[in-house]
Protein backbone atom coordinates (compact mmCIF):
# COMPACT_ATOMS: atom_id res chain seq x y z
CA UNK A 1 0.00 0.00 0.00
CA UNK A 2 1.62 3.11 -1.16
CA UNK A 3 1.99 6.32 1.89
CA UNK A 4 1.56 9.95 0.96
CA UNK A 5 4.75 12.13 1.21
CA UNK A 6 3.47 15.59 1.52
CA UNK A 7 4.79 18.86 2.74
CA UNK A 8 4.56 19.03 6.60
CA UNK A 9 3.24 21.63 8.88
CA UNK A 10 6.31 22.42 10.96
CA UNK A 11 5.22 25.38 12.60
CA UNK A 12 1.39 26.95 14.45
CA UNK A 13 0.79 29.11 11.57
CA UNK A 14 2.75 27.85 8.49
CA UNK A 15 0.75 27.82 4.93
CA UNK A 16 3.84 27.09 3.43
CA UNK A 17 7.42 25.41 2.77
CA UNK A 18 9.86 25.33 0.44
CA UNK A 19 11.51 21.80 -0.83
CA UNK A 20 15.20 22.42 0.03
CA UNK A 21 16.58 19.40 -1.58
CA UNK A 22 15.36 15.67 -2.22
CA UNK A 23 17.85 13.33 0.34
CA UNK A 24 16.83 10.46 -1.40
CA UNK A 25 16.44 10.01 -5.21
CA UNK A 26 13.39 8.60 -6.83
CA UNK A 27 13.57 4.75 -7.27
CA UNK A 28 15.63 4.92 -3.78
CA UNK A 29 15.11 2.40 -1.01
CA UNK A 30 13.94 4.40 1.82
CA UNK A 31 13.51 2.82 5.57
CA UNK A 32 10.78 5.02 8.08
CA UNK A 33 12.55 7.46 9.95
CA UNK A 34 15.53 7.95 8.31
CA UNK A 35 16.19 11.10 6.47
CA UNK A 36 14.15 11.62 3.28
CA UNK A 37 13.80 15.58 2.20
CA UNK A 38 15.37 19.52 3.67
CA UNK A 39 12.46 22.04 4.25
CA UNK A 40 12.96 25.53 4.72
CA UNK A 41 10.43 27.41 7.04
CA UNK A 42 10.32 31.13 7.67
CA UNK A 43 12.09 30.28 10.90
CA UNK A 44 14.98 27.35 10.15
CA UNK A 45 15.54 24.32 7.60
CA UNK A 46 14.18 21.19 8.65
CA UNK A 47 14.98 17.79 8.04
CA UNK A 48 11.99 15.78 7.36
CA UNK A 49 11.78 11.71 7.70
CA UNK A 50 10.20 9.23 5.73
CA UNK A 51 6.56 8.38 7.35
CA UNK A 52 6.80 4.86 5.51
CA UNK A 53 9.57 2.02 4.09
CA UNK A 54 9.49 1.07 0.64
CA UNK A 55 10.62 3.04 -2.61
CA UNK A 56 10.49 6.45 -3.38
CA UNK A 57 8.25 7.14 -6.55
CA UNK A 58 5.76 9.89 -8.26
CA UNK A 59 8.04 12.78 -7.32
CA UNK A 60 6.41 15.94 -8.57
CA UNK A 61 8.10 18.72 -6.52
CA UNK A 62 12.00 19.42 -7.30
CA UNK A 63 14.11 21.66 -4.87
CA UNK A 64 13.42 25.15 -4.42
CA UNK A 65 9.29 25.16 -5.42
CA UNK A 66 7.42 26.27 -2.71
CA UNK A 67 4.50 24.33 -1.78
CA UNK A 68 1.45 24.19 0.21
CA UNK A 69 1.35 22.35 3.92
CA UNK A 70 -0.68 19.39 3.15
CA UNK A 71 -0.15 18.80 -0.46
CA UNK A 72 1.13 15.51 -2.00
CA UNK A 73 4.53 15.44 -3.23
CA UNK A 74 5.72 12.05 -4.27
CA UNK A 75 4.89 8.33 -2.62
CA UNK A 76 6.45 5.64 -1.29
CA UNK A 77 5.20 2.71 -2.55
CA UNK A 78 6.07 -1.08 -1.46
CA UNK A 79 8.97 -2.65 -3.57
CA UNK A 80 6.41 -5.51 -5.52
CA UNK A 81 4.84 -1.87 -6.56
CA UNK A 82 7.31 0.30 -7.09
CA UNK A 83 8.15 -0.87 -11.05
CA UNK A 84 4.68 0.34 -12.57
CA UNK A 85 4.22 3.48 -10.36
CA UNK A 86 7.80 4.38 -11.30
CA UNK A 87 7.27 2.98 -14.90
CA UNK A 88 4.44 5.06 -15.37
CA UNK A 89 4.74 8.22 -13.66
CA UNK A 90 7.96 8.73 -16.26
CA UNK A 91 6.36 7.86 -19.38
CA UNK A 92 3.20 10.12 -18.11
CA UNK A 93 5.92 13.00 -17.12
CA UNK A 94 8.59 12.59 -19.74
CA UNK A 95 7.79 12.05 -23.29
CA UNK A 96 9.98 10.09 -25.96
CA UNK A 97 12.56 12.49 -27.32
CA UNK A 98 12.56 13.88 -31.17
CA UNK A 99 14.39 11.32 -33.23
CA UNK A 100 15.10 13.85 -36.01
CA UNK A 101 16.88 17.54 -35.69
CA UNK A 102 14.47 20.17 -37.36
CA UNK A 103 16.31 22.01 -40.03
CA UNK A 104 16.12 25.44 -38.36
CA UNK A 105 18.55 27.53 -36.72
CA UNK A 106 17.95 27.13 -32.64
CA UNK A 107 18.29 29.82 -30.72
CA UNK A 108 21.14 29.99 -28.36
CA UNK A 109 20.51 30.98 -24.58
CA UNK A 110 22.47 32.00 -22.13
CA UNK A 111 25.18 29.38 -21.75
CA UNK A 112 25.69 29.25 -25.38
CA UNK A 113 23.95 26.00 -25.92
CA UNK A 114 20.99 24.84 -28.54
CA UNK A 115 18.07 24.57 -26.48
CA UNK A 116 17.15 21.10 -28.56
CA UNK A 117 19.68 19.51 -26.90
CA UNK A 118 18.47 20.51 -23.34
CA UNK A 119 17.17 17.70 -21.47
CA UNK A 120 14.63 19.15 -20.06
CA UNK A 121 12.52 19.85 -23.63
CA UNK A 122 9.94 17.32 -24.49
CA UNK A 123 8.51 17.16 -28.07
CA UNK A 124 5.52 19.21 -27.22
CA UNK A 125 8.07 22.08 -26.01
CA UNK A 126 7.27 21.74 -22.23
CA UNK A 127 10.02 22.74 -20.38
CA UNK A 128 9.96 21.25 -16.89
CA UNK A 129 11.38 23.58 -14.06
CA UNK A 130 10.19 24.74 -10.65
CA UNK A 131 8.29 27.56 -10.00
CA UNK A 132 11.53 28.92 -8.37
CA UNK A 133 13.53 28.24 -11.80
CA UNK A 134 10.94 29.98 -13.88
CA UNK A 135 11.00 32.94 -11.89
CA UNK A 136 14.75 33.60 -11.07
CA UNK A 137 15.03 32.50 -15.27
CA UNK A 138 13.02 35.39 -15.60
CA UNK A 139 14.53 37.97 -13.51
CA UNK A 140 17.90 37.25 -14.79
CA UNK A 141 17.28 36.93 -18.58
CA UNK A 142 18.02 33.17 -18.62
CA UNK A 143 16.45 30.79 -21.45
CA UNK A 144 15.26 27.64 -19.63
CA UNK A 145 15.02 25.84 -22.87
CA UNK A 146 19.12 26.27 -23.30
CA UNK A 147 19.68 24.28 -20.06
CA UNK A 148 20.36 20.88 -18.60
CA UNK A 149 18.69 20.39 -15.01
CA UNK A 150 19.79 18.74 -12.30
CA UNK A 151 16.52 17.51 -10.18
CA UNK A 152 13.57 15.04 -10.71
CA UNK A 153 13.47 13.60 -14.49
CA UNK A 154 15.87 16.23 -15.43
CA UNK A 155 13.55 19.16 -14.38
CA UNK A 156 15.49 23.14 -13.84
CA UNK A 157 15.73 23.48 -10.71
CA UNK A 158 16.73 27.06 -8.60
CA UNK A 159 20.47 26.25 -8.65
CA UNK A 160 20.84 25.42 -12.44
CA UNK A 161 19.69 29.13 -13.11
CA UNK A 162 21.88 30.66 -11.03
CA UNK A 163 24.99 28.76 -11.91
CA UNK A 164 24.06 29.77 -15.82
CA UNK A 165 23.29 33.10 -14.80
CA UNK A 166 26.81 33.35 -12.56
CA UNK A 167 28.86 31.72 -16.41
CA UNK A 168 26.57 34.07 -18.66
CA UNK A 169 29.16 36.93 -20.27
CA UNK A 170 28.57 40.52 -19.23
CA UNK A 171 27.98 43.32 -21.77
CA UNK A 172 31.07 45.67 -21.76
CA UNK A 173 30.94 48.69 -19.78
CA UNK A 174 29.38 51.74 -21.19
CA UNK A 175 28.86 53.68 -18.65
CA UNK A 176 25.38 54.39 -16.38
CA UNK A 177 24.28 52.25 -13.22
CA UNK A 178 27.01 49.95 -12.01
CA UNK A 179 26.87 46.56 -13.33
CA UNK A 180 25.21 43.97 -11.58
CA UNK A 181 27.29 40.29 -10.73
CA UNK A 182 24.33 38.62 -9.93
CA UNK A 183 21.09 38.81 -7.99
CA UNK A 184 20.36 36.12 -5.63
CA UNK A 185 16.33 35.65 -4.06
CA UNK A 186 16.91 35.37 -0.38
CA UNK A 187 16.20 32.16 1.66
CA UNK A 188 12.66 31.84 2.98
CA UNK A 189 13.80 32.35 6.91
CA UNK A 190 16.20 35.45 5.76
CA UNK A 191 13.09 37.15 4.06
CA UNK A 192 10.70 36.51 7.09
CA UNK A 193 13.81 37.54 9.73
CA UNK A 194 14.01 40.73 7.39
CA UNK A 195 9.97 41.48 7.44
CA UNK A 196 9.96 40.75 11.06
CA UNK A 197 13.06 43.11 11.88
CA UNK A 198 11.83 45.48 9.58
CA UNK A 199 8.15 45.88 11.29
CA UNK A 200 10.09 45.53 14.91
CA UNK A 201 12.37 48.73 14.18
CA UNK A 202 8.95 50.53 12.66
CA UNK A 203 6.21 49.69 14.93
CA UNK A 204 8.57 49.40 18.75
CA UNK A 205 10.28 52.91 19.79
CA UNK A 206 13.69 50.76 20.36
CA UNK A 207 16.08 52.98 23.35
CA UNK A 208 19.74 51.45 24.04
CA UNK A 209 21.97 51.42 27.08
CA UNK A 210 24.96 49.84 27.27
CA UNK A 211 27.25 48.58 30.10
CA UNK A 212 30.81 47.55 30.60
CA UNK A 213 31.29 44.05 32.86
CA UNK A 214 34.65 42.77 34.73
CA UNK A 215 34.64 39.22 33.47
CA UNK A 216 38.29 38.28 35.12
CA UNK A 217 35.93 36.77 37.89
CA UNK A 218 34.22 34.31 35.40
CA UNK A 219 37.56 33.85 33.00
CA UNK A 220 39.25 32.49 36.53
CA UNK A 221 36.47 30.06 37.32
CA UNK A 222 36.55 28.27 33.85
CA UNK A 223 40.30 28.09 33.82
CA UNK A 224 40.04 26.45 37.50
CA UNK A 225 37.26 24.16 35.89
CA UNK A 226 39.81 22.58 33.02
CA UNK A 227 42.63 22.24 35.44
CA UNK A 228 40.62 19.91 37.26
CA UNK A 229 39.88 18.35 34.00
CA UNK A 230 36.02 18.71 34.28
CA UNK A 231 34.52 17.28 31.28
CA UNK A 232 31.86 19.90 31.10
CA UNK A 233 33.46 23.64 31.14
CA UNK A 234 30.44 26.06 30.76
CA UNK A 235 30.98 28.58 27.85
CA UNK A 236 31.36 32.71 28.57
CA UNK A 237 28.01 32.73 27.00
CA UNK A 238 26.46 29.82 29.19
CA UNK A 239 27.33 32.74 32.20
CA UNK A 240 25.79 34.98 30.45
CA UNK A 241 22.81 33.67 29.76
CA UNK A 242 22.51 32.29 33.57
CA UNK A 243 22.98 35.33 34.55
CA UNK A 244 20.60 37.52 32.60
CA UNK A 245 17.59 34.38 32.99
CA UNK A 246 18.20 35.04 36.98
CA UNK A 247 18.43 38.66 36.78
CA UNK A 248 14.53 38.63 34.51
CA UNK A 249 13.14 37.20 37.73
CA UNK A 250 13.88 40.84 39.74
CA UNK A 251 12.58 42.83 36.38
CA UNK A 252 9.40 41.09 34.65
CA UNK A 253 8.46 43.93 32.57
CA UNK A 254 11.57 42.77 30.35
CA UNK A 255 10.27 39.67 30.38
CA UNK A 256 6.97 40.92 28.56
CA UNK A 257 4.98 42.08 25.23
CA UNK A 258 3.27 44.79 23.93
CA UNK A 259 -0.34 43.23 22.55
CA UNK A 260 -3.64 45.12 21.38
CA UNK A 261 -5.35 43.72 24.86
CA UNK A 262 -2.16 45.38 26.75
CA UNK A 263 1.11 44.41 28.45
CA UNK A 264 1.53 41.03 28.79
CA UNK A 265 4.14 39.87 31.20
CA UNK A 266 5.26 36.23 31.15
CA UNK A 267 5.51 33.57 33.97
CA UNK A 268 8.33 31.71 32.66
CA UNK A 269 11.33 32.84 31.57
CA UNK A 270 12.05 31.31 28.42
CA UNK A 271 15.75 32.35 26.83
CA UNK A 272 15.85 32.81 23.00
CA UNK A 273 19.46 32.59 22.45
CA UNK A 274 20.92 33.61 18.63
CA UNK A 275 22.11 31.32 16.62
CA UNK A 276 23.45 32.83 13.26
CA UNK A 277 23.67 30.68 9.85
CA UNK A 278 24.74 30.81 6.24
CA UNK A 279 20.71 31.35 5.47
CA UNK A 280 19.54 33.64 7.93
CA UNK A 281 19.30 34.06 11.92
CA UNK A 282 17.71 31.12 14.23
CA UNK A 283 16.36 31.29 17.93
CA UNK A 284 16.51 28.57 19.86
CA UNK A 285 14.67 28.92 22.90
CA UNK A 286 16.18 27.79 26.32
CA UNK A 287 13.04 26.98 28.31
CA UNK A 288 12.86 28.24 32.20
CA UNK A 289 16.33 29.21 31.97
CA UNK A 290 16.11 31.06 35.26
CA UNK A 291 15.46 27.31 36.87
CA UNK A 292 18.24 25.87 35.62
CA UNK A 293 21.87 25.08 37.19
CA UNK A 294 25.42 26.22 35.46
CA UNK A 295 25.79 23.06 34.07
CA UNK A 296 22.08 22.28 32.81
CA UNK A 297 22.51 25.84 30.73
CA UNK A 298 25.74 24.32 29.23
CA UNK A 299 24.20 21.75 28.71
CA UNK A 300 20.84 22.73 27.34
CA UNK A 301 22.40 25.51 24.89
CA UNK A 302 24.91 23.28 23.22
CA UNK A 303 22.32 20.78 22.67
CA UNK A 304 20.18 23.46 20.64
CA UNK A 305 23.27 25.47 18.80
CA UNK A 306 24.20 21.91 17.18
CA UNK A 307 20.58 20.90 16.67
CA UNK A 308 20.58 24.99 14.95
CA UNK A 309 23.85 24.22 12.96
CA UNK A 310 22.67 20.47 11.85
CA UNK A 311 19.17 22.32 10.84
CA UNK A 312 17.37 19.72 13.10
CA UNK A 313 15.68 22.20 15.23
CA UNK A 314 11.93 21.89 15.38
CA UNK A 315 8.83 24.27 16.31
CA UNK A 316 9.00 23.26 19.62
CA UNK A 317 12.87 24.20 19.62
CA UNK A 318 12.38 27.43 18.52
CA UNK A 319 8.73 28.88 19.99
CA UNK A 320 7.95 30.82 22.91
CA UNK A 321 10.95 33.21 23.64
CA UNK A 322 10.55 36.03 26.15
CA UNK A 323 13.86 37.18 26.05
CA UNK A 324 16.68 36.85 23.62
CA UNK A 325 20.39 36.93 24.04
CA UNK A 326 22.29 37.93 20.67
CA UNK A 327 26.25 37.07 21.37
CA UNK A 328 29.16 38.24 18.15
CA UNK A 329 31.83 38.26 21.12
CA UNK A 330 33.18 34.88 18.91
CA UNK A 331 33.47 36.91 15.87
CA UNK A 332 36.23 39.62 17.64
CA UNK A 333 32.98 42.17 17.87
CA UNK A 334 33.46 44.76 20.49
CA UNK A 335 29.69 46.04 20.93
CA UNK A 336 26.81 46.00 19.15
CA UNK A 337 23.28 46.94 19.15
CA UNK A 338 20.17 44.38 18.18
CA UNK A 339 16.87 44.72 16.77
CA UNK A 340 14.12 43.48 19.30
CA UNK A 341 13.08 39.93 18.70
CA UNK A 342 8.74 40.45 18.22
CA UNK A 343 6.97 40.00 20.02
CA UNK A 344 9.07 39.97 22.95
CA UNK A 345 9.97 43.51 24.44
CA UNK A 346 14.00 43.54 24.75
CA UNK A 347 17.24 42.02 23.55
CA UNK A 348 21.06 41.71 25.24
CA UNK A 349 23.20 42.60 22.89
CA UNK A 350 26.80 40.85 23.82
CA UNK A 351 30.38 41.95 22.44
CA UNK A 352 33.44 40.15 23.11
CA UNK A 353 35.61 39.34 26.32
CA UNK A 354 39.29 41.61 26.03
CA UNK A 355 41.82 43.05 28.11
CA UNK A 356 41.30 46.53 28.46
CA UNK A 357 43.35 49.04 30.16
CA UNK A 358 40.92 50.29 33.62
CA UNK A 359 41.11 52.88 36.32
CA UNK A 360 41.48 50.48 39.61
CA UNK A 361 42.09 53.32 42.24
CA UNK A 362 44.78 55.47 41.16
CA UNK A 363 46.74 52.60 39.32
CA UNK A 364 45.77 51.72 35.77
CA UNK A 365 45.42 47.81 35.46
CA UNK A 366 44.59 45.48 32.63
CA UNK A 367 41.13 43.53 33.07
CA UNK A 368 38.94 41.18 30.83
CA UNK A 369 36.26 43.47 30.17
CA UNK A 370 33.30 43.04 27.64
CA UNK A 371 30.32 45.38 26.82
CA UNK A 372 26.65 44.10 26.45
CA UNK A 373 23.77 46.70 25.10
CA UNK A 374 20.13 46.01 25.98
CA UNK A 375 17.59 47.18 23.47
CA UNK A 376 14.39 47.56 24.47
CA UNK A 377 10.77 48.97 23.49
CA UNK A 378 10.00 52.32 25.01
CA UNK A 379 6.23 51.17 25.52
CA UNK A 380 7.39 48.62 27.94
CA UNK A 381 10.02 50.08 29.45
CA UNK A 382 12.01 53.14 30.96
CA UNK A 383 15.82 54.16 31.03
CA UNK A 384 15.85 53.61 34.39
CA UNK A 385 14.64 49.55 34.46
CA UNK A 386 17.13 49.30 31.62
CA UNK A 387 19.81 50.62 33.58
CA UNK A 388 18.70 48.91 36.96
CA UNK A 389 18.34 45.55 34.99
CA UNK A 390 22.28 45.39 33.54
CA UNK A 391 23.23 46.03 36.93
CA UNK A 392 21.72 43.08 37.88
CA UNK A 393 23.28 41.18 35.00
CA UNK A 394 26.54 43.20 36.18
CA UNK A 395 26.67 41.85 39.40
CA UNK A 396 26.08 38.46 38.94
CA UNK A 397 28.47 38.30 36.41
CA UNK A 398 31.55 39.80 38.51
CA UNK A 399 30.94 37.62 41.34
CA UNK A 400 29.25 34.64 39.97
CA UNK A 401 27.94 32.55 42.50
CA UNK A 402 26.05 30.04 40.66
Amino acid sequence: MATDVIMPALGMAQEKGTLVNWLKAEGDSVRKGEPLMEVETDKATVEVEAPASGILANVTAGAGDEIPVGQKIAVIVAPGEAAARLGGAKSATIPAKPTTTPKATPNVGATGRSPLAAANVSTTGRIAASPAAKRIAKEKGVNLASLKGSGPEGSVVAEDVLRAGATAKEAPATGGPPKVKETVQPSAMRRIVGERMTKSKQSAPHFYVGMDVDMSAIDQRRRELKQRGETLVPSINDFILLAAARALKDFPSLNAAFTDKGIQIFSDINLGMAVALDEGLVVPVIRNADRLSLDEMAVRSRELAEKAQKKKLFPLDYEGGTFTVSNLGMLGVDSFVAIINPPQCAILAIGRVAPRAVAEGKAIVARLMMTMTLSADHRIVDGAIAARFLQEVKRLLENPVF
